[in-house]
């Protein structure tokens, strides 16, 4: 057996190695010409570099322990390696995509150099323990995904990164109280940790576009090319979700009673705002493009009835196990199928009808992929929502219910896609192969994850 020590040297080793790739692949570009063509496998290099440490990394803690690097401030737990792994699945899925167009793009030199920077940020901000540090990875991946949005440079994709930006700045204000309210050497009178509490909440509610954080969502998701939006909802959101789980974690097993009700109930609103505003919102449109942004809405609505589930358990003194495995497990779902199918509608332009008529294989892709959002079992969807809603039953069973009836409706809308994009079209848009292998192994990946999530879920006791 591998030992420990090493399995975290090499977790490091292709981590640094990706700030290296960062630093290298511009330097490539500008120094030498010649040398260009080759960026694009060094990206490559990268994305599997990232895969390697991800894999390595749950291999590492479901083997010996919690993965613990730079000092102690990097902790990786069960949760943030399963999570860390569905982003690295979501970059590859994406990248390969993208493989092609990314190169018509006129800045497509940032691409491939902001990427790895993206996976690197990714790594240290699910795993920091040190609030700045978290600021600092927090800083590095908001801006390698600020420029990502824009890079392909169509108007809206420019007008959708700026967006990005101003939410952005807004978010990282609000962490920067966070820090300033707790880590000033003084203990902060209660009036000044609650705001604390609020204002690294709402700089996170911004981030994942939770309710009432949710309005840049549509603009920034819908409009901007889907195939930068993949690195950005695919692999930076669960970075975002990683902290925001673990300071719901942390903060509970702390709290008063009263404290800690008022916790989940601030969550649980959200969570009820944000997964109605999500799937109405969704029922409304025929883009795909938009279907897609509001349906990201809708997820995480759901992932915080996970957290509201894990504040009730911590607060009082119980094992939030159950909750922690379907969150981590709806994370990989969501990042495995928003990332191929916001290529998708990049590619599409947004068009739905007529796609997938006479494509039976990504047809059938698509299916499992939305199916896995829905929640059918055996897909890896259905386990992330059982053990997400199952626990929250133990705070409030009307919760539960309200997020089952979105489900429902979210039903409806992805029935409707699937029965238009298999409708007749004059002239349907094509897809293209490197999108036909991904979504047939996103859907793969999907169905394995999914046939293994028990197995998965027991691990984590």
């Amino acid at each position: 057996m591998v030992s420990p020590g090493l399995v975290g040297n090499a977790v490091m080793a292709l981590i640094y190695g990706n700030l290296a790739l960062a630093i290298i692949i511009p330097a490539v570009y500008v120094a030498s010409p010649g040398l260009r063509r080759y960026i694009q496998a060094l990206t490559a290099v990268a994305v599997l570099a990232f895969l390697l440490a991800a894999i390595a990394t749950v291999y590492h803690v479901f083997a010996y322990g919690n993965l613990t690097v730079a000092n102690n401030m990097i902790v990786h737990d069960k949760l943030s390696s399963v999570m860390l792994l569905g982003a690295a699945l979501a970059a590859a899925l994406a990248y390969i995509q993208a493989y092609y167009k990314a190169e018509e793009w006129p800045t497509h030199p940032g691409y491939y150099g902001l990427l790895p920077l993206t996976f690197f940020g990714t790594f240290f901000l699910m795993g920091s323990l040190s609030p700045l540090l978290i600021l600092a990875s927090w800083l590095v991946l908001s801006v390698a995904t600020y420029i990502i949005a824009g890079l392909p440079g169509d108007r809206d994709s420019v007008a959708a990164a700026v967006r990005y930006i101003y939410v952005g700045t807004l978010a990282t204000l609000f962490i920067a109280v966070w820090i300033a309210a707790f880590y000033t050497g003084l203990r902060p009178p209660l009036a000044l940790e609650a705001l604390a509490v609020v204002a690294i909440m709402a700089s996170i509610g911004f981030k994942l576009g939770a309710f009432p954080f949710h309005w840049w969502v549509p603009n920034v998701y819908g409009r901007a090319d889907g195939r930068a939006i993949a690195i950005v909802a695919g692999v930076a959101k669960l970075a975002f979700l990683g902290i925001l789980v673990r300071l719901v974690y942390t903060l509970s097993g702390g709290l008063t009673p009263f404290e800690a009700d008022a916790l989940a109930l601030l969550i649980a609103a959200s969570a009820v705002a944000t997964m109605t505003l999500g799937n109405v919102s969704a029922l409304n449109t025929g883009d795909l493009r938009a279907m897609l942004a509001y349906s990201s809405i809708a997820q995480t609505g759901y992932l915080l009835v996970g957290m509201v589930a894990v504040a009730n358990l911590m607060s009082a003194g119980l094992n939030p196990s159950i909750a922690l495995a379907g969150i981590g497990l709806q994370a990989v779902a969501y990042a495995v199928a928003k990332a191929p199918l916001f290529s998708l509608a990049a590619e599409t332009g947004g068009r739905v009808k007529g796609i997938l008529r006479g494509d039976w294989v990504s047809a059938v892709s698509v299916a499992v992929l939305l199916a896995s959002l829905l929640g059918v079992p055996p897909l890896v969807g259905f386990w992330g929502k059982l053990y997400m809603f199952l626990p929250a039953t133990s705070y409030s069973s009307i919760l539960v219910l309200l997020a089952l009836v979105n489900s429902g409706v979210s039903s409806v809308y992805y029935i409707r896609f699937l029965r238009d994009a298999l409708d007749e079209a004059e002239e349907p848009p094509r897809i293209s192969e490197e999108s036909r292998y991904v979504l047939v192994l996103a859907a793969l990946i999907t169905t394995i994850i999914g046939l293994a999530a028990p197995l998965i879920v027991n691990s984590f006791f």
